[in-house]
């Protein structure tokens, strides 16, 4: 009896201790499960607030950008981006995925004409407004921002006619950019940029402006073909000018070119009979015959240089007639 009663104190002791050990493992699993489920994480370009996920209370006091938190397990985050967002008023095109269908942006001139623009407006929320926002909007100040926007342009359609939009389209955009800028700045936006990229009228405003159009680009194009007109005639003048002074320009040169070939000519002669007459008087003293006595020479007179000269000529001609010396010392021609 006494085997049995300590073998029943032992099982029961390993029972105490299995129990023990699982209760541990127990108590320790819960905590690392409530350690895990109390961080929570708020997506990388989002901005978030806490809330209680029992009472539904959303915490107001601070805003946190990206990054994981400890936070208790029966918190979250409400998330909103803080990407780039883009509202559009447009009929025309069908907007990109994410944008809301949204009609033309109904307004009127400033000449009090109805109008219809197509519009884009690319917007950010700022981070450190977010519990601002939530407080005044929820999430839902898209819409919010979409009826300020409307109301504000067609406020800044009313400060300009709509033929600028053609004429000095950077100071239509100005004007509705400048406006974008203080209706969402007053709900804690930022307005980043502004596209104002159709402009629509009603059909007898419309034609009238079309037709008003056409009749300045007329008057512009008649402008230019007369400016081009005056620069044609202008320039025919000039060429006519161009073309009498190359005229002159060209005589001159043709009579300047023949007196100076004429002297040239005339000076070729001139050397030509210098030189001629040089040689002659080189072969006549050259060209001499000692006399009877020894002392002196007989030179060429002026026939005889001149038969010198005839035969030096016959010589150097390939065919020529025949010559006899004749009576007298002269030459005479047989041919």
């Amino acid at each position: 009896c006494c085997f049995r009663v300590k073998a029943s104190r032992k099982m029961a002791d390993a029972l105490v201790l299995k129990c023990g050990a699982c209760f541990a493992f127990f108590v320790v699993f819960l905590f690392i499960l409530l350690i895990s489920l109390s961080v929570q994480q708020v997506d990388r370009l989002n901005v978030g607030l806490l809330k209680n996920g029992i009472t539904g209370e959303v915490d107001l006091s601070q805003a946190y950008t990206a990054g994981r938190y400890m936070v208790g397990f029966w918190r979250e985050f409400v998330q909103v981006p803080i990407t780039l967002n883009t509202i559009e008023f447009s009929t025309s095109e069908t907007p990109e995925e994410g944008v809301q269908d949204l009609d033309s942006l109904k307004a009127r001139d400033q000449d009090g004409k109805a109008i219809y623009l197509d519009v884009s407006v690319q917007y950010r929320i700022k981070p450190d407004k977010f519990p601002k926002i939530y407080k005044d909007m929820t999430v839902l100040f898209e819409d919010i921002y979409i009826s300020d926007l409307r109301s504000g342009l067609q406020r800044a359609a009313n400060k300009f006619r709509i033929g600028e939009a053609w004429r000095n389209y950077a100071r239509v955009q100005q004007i509705m950019k400048d406006e974008c800028v203080v209706v969402l700045d007053a709900k804690n936006a930022e307005c980043w940029d502004l596209q104002f990229w159709g402009v629509r009228l009603a059909d007898k405003y419309e034609n009238q402006l079309i037709r008003t159009q056409v009749q300045k680009q007329k008057n512009i194009k008649s402008q230019k073909r007369q400016v081009h007109e005056n620069y044609r005639a202008k320039t025919r003048v000039i060429i006519a000018e161009y073309d009498k002074q190359k005229t002159v320009i060209e005589a001159g040169a043709a009579a300047q070119k023949v007196d100076i070939e004429r002297l040239a000519s005339s000076e070729a002669e001139e050397l030509l009979v210098k030189a001629q007459a040089e040689v002659m008087q080189l072969v006549r003293d050259t060209v001499v015959l000692p006399n009877a006595s020894g002392t002196g020479y007989i030179k060429m007179n002026h026939s005889e240089l001149l038969q010198y000269q005839r035969i030096l000529t016959m010589q150097s001609m390939k065919s020529a007639n025949f010559a006899l010396k004749s009576k007298g010392g002269g030459m005479r021609n047989l041919g």
